[in-house]
């Protein structure tokens, strides 16, 4: 009987990704973009153009949200459930439709959202 094969440091990451809480995604991601202890430049680098001011999502952002909601034939709701939110929280929603302020780990988690899901910058 082969012996199970061991999960990759990529795998382990993913798992505790989707255990970790939406306070701990955050807390990872600010990790993540601060400097090393050389002063280099941060870990993570999105390379793409801010989101949201504070926050409030940018115009730019929401037609990349939308672009990639329709794509996949998406409602907000799915799209809170994909980053680790609740479902029934309607927060994505009215910014998206009205312009309402986002907990910055809503807006932290759309950010890699998006770039995992290949959103090129719109308009």
């Amino acid at each position: 009987m082969p012996s199970k094969q061991k999960r990759t440091r990529l795998e382990k990451l993913q798992n505790s990704w989707t255990k970790a809480t939406a306070e701990e995604r955050f807390g990872f991601l600010a990790w993540l973009r601060q400097p090393d202890a050389a002063g280099d430049a941060p870990v993570l680098s999105l390379g793409t153009p801010p989101i949201a001011s504070g926050r409030y999502l940018l115009p730019s952002a929401i037609a990349r949200i939308r672009a990639v909601m329709d794509a996949r034939c998406l409602a907000p709701a799915d799209v809170m459930a994909e980053i680790g939110f609740e479902p029934d929280d309607p927060s994505l929603a009215r910014a998206l439709d009205g312009n309402a302020s986002l907990r910055l780990a809503v807006v932290a988690a759309l950010e890699l959202w998006l770039v995992a899901n290949n959103a090129s910058p719109t308009a």
